[in-house]
């Protein structure tokens, strides 16, 4: 495994994590709302 080989890795898990987390929140925030109001 050469040292491109590893940044690339990296650099790709790091994107892929981000986009997750992108997607949970996504996902998480109309809820957030719905509690909101629910309080309310």
């Amino acid at each position: 495994m050469t040292g491109w080989t590893l940044f690339f890795i990296i650099v790709g898990v790091a994107v892929l994590t981000a986009q997750l987390f992108r997607v949970i929140d996504a996902i998480e925030r109309p809820s957030r709302q719905d509690n909101r109001s629910a309080v309310r």
